[in-house]
């Protein structure tokens, strides 16, 4: 079954080490695991007290049943950062705090609850997604909790 797998490949690439045709999938909370999850906020400085954990039901090529749970996986939006914000680190930070924090509150005030929304965010560089750009732009990349 090996040799079948293999000589199904392009040549110079590995073989899937699991193959998995989806059926459904969903998610669920549940308290972090050591080694597995998230499990400190730098933007909340404290503890993270559930984290999305991803479950895909399917079935292998030889019809065995799956479900898998897919761990360290956030949700993520893109909002366009000006690149002057780079060069003043006072001025950026304060920006990228206060856009965070912004959100934040407009989705507590939205879900009516104390429920964490916002986990994080970093810097990155991408192309825009419509139209044609030539050179990649400056974005804060958003970690959401769903």
């Amino acid at each position: 079954m090996a040799a079948a797998a293999s000589s199904s490949s392009p040549p110079g690439t590995a073989s899937p080490v699991l193959s998995v045709r989806i059926v459904s999938l969903d998610y669920y909370m549940a308290p972090p695991l050591p080694g597995f999850d998230f499990s400190y906020s730098h933007f909340h400085g404290g503890e993270v007290e559930e984290v999305p954990v991803i479950r895909i039901y399917g079935s292998t090529p030889a019809g065995q049943k799956t479900c898998l749970h897919i761990h360290r996986v956030l949700p993520f939006l893109y909002v366009p950062c000006k690149e002057d914000l780079l060069h003043n680190v006072e001025k950026g930070n304060s920006f990228i705090s206060g856009l965070l924090s912004d959100l934040e509150k407009a989705l507590q005030i939205r879900s009516s609850s104390k429920k964490k929304h916002v986990h994080g965010c970093t810097l990155v560089r991408a192309k825009k997604l419509y139209g044609y750009h030539t050179s990649e732009e400056l974005f804060v990349k958003i970690y959401l909790y769903p």
